[in-house]
């Protein structure tokens, strides 16, 4: 998919910022190293590596959790921030919530071996994360990115915590990083459930519209992403089954996909790619059915 030089780029950007993640929980926080770190994948997104970026994280990360979580969660953050049109200074606020958020869950790692559903109990000690992750950046980040790492799991219509906040009382940053934070969880497995593919996750978060997610967020959302986010396996008019490796911004139904299967059902392994943006006789029919989605992943290495 990518040539020798350019995916070595890729790669050495995801496990310096994997190694940043890892040694910031475990060993000491070093505010340099996390500056230096997010001030690279703000400008790979500068330079519109954003499509190759996300499909390479997304098809990097399969065991993820935490680490690779917030790795995740920081490239979809600033690729989301960046299609947004925001300064490079909001970017890099959003990226630093994006990375801090989750720290204070490292407390509760045993909940997420569990394979059953958790008690209330344990649902209570989780909901103290967010002013966890806090405390341990207060020294680090400023008011702004504290606020945002409080609120990610506010949801607007005041049900969400730790403080209940609702609507516009809940910080714009974490507005960006919540709706990113829950579609990596959900397209990534948890020991208490399999993931969802991409295109089932997006369904789920359009559903939460006005009750976790504002509507007009969601809606920017869907247009850098699209319906079919980068990595879903989709059905295509012509009779082909392909891979979609890149968004169109603003045009949600309008995805750069790989054929991996030509209409005969043979295995394309070097598929040609569909701009449907330049072909508009060509379109998705829907989504690969679960069943045969998890062959197909594991026959292309997609898992």
């Amino acid at each position: 998919m990518f040539g020798p030089g350019f995916e070595t780029m890729l790669e050495k950007l995801y496990q310096e910022l994997t190694d940043t993640v890892r040694s910031s929980m475990n060993e000491k926080i070093d505010k340099e190293r996390i500056e230096a770190t997010i001030a690279s994948v703000i400008n790979a997104f500068e330079e519109n590596l954003y499509n190759d970026l996300l499909l390479y994280f997304y098809t990097n990360s399969r065991d993820n959790y935490i680490y690779g979580h917030i790795v995740n969660n920081v490239v979809l953050s600033v690729a989301f921030a960046t299609s947004l049109g925001l300064s490079k200074e909001e970017i890099q606020d959003v990226a630093f919530c994006a990375f801090g958020h989750d720290f204070g869950m490292k407390d509760y790692m045993e909940f997420f071996k569990k394979n059953t559903t958790l008690t209330s109990q344990e649902t209570q000690s989780i909901n103290e994360h967010p002013q966890k992750s806090a405390d341990i950046f207060k020294s680090y980040f400023s008011p702004r990115v504290l606020e945002g790492i409080l609120d990610i799991h506010e949801c607007v219509n005041g049900q969400g915590y730790p403080k209940g906040k609702s609507g516009a009382d809940i910080s714009a940053l974490a507005k960006i990083v919540s709706l990113c934070d829950v579609f990596e969880a959900l397209t990534h497995t948890r020991a208490f459930r399999g993931e969802f593919s991409p295109y089932a996750a997006i369904k789920m978060l359009i559903m939460k519209k006005d009750i976790i997610f504002e509507k007009k967020i969601i809606k920017k959302f869907v247009e850098f992403i699209s319906i079919y986010p980068v990595g879903s396996l989709v059905r295509i008019n012509t009779g082909e089954v392909g891979v979609v490796i890149a968004a169109n911004p603003k045009f949600p139904t309008r995805s750069i996909l790989r054929v991996l299967m030509n209409t005969e059902k043979q295995a394309q392994q070097e598929g040609r790619i569909i701009n449907l943006l330049n072909d508009h006789l060509v379109y998705i029919n829907g989504p690969v059915e679960p069943d045969e989605e998890k062959e197909l992943r594991a026959a292309f290495s997609l898992l």
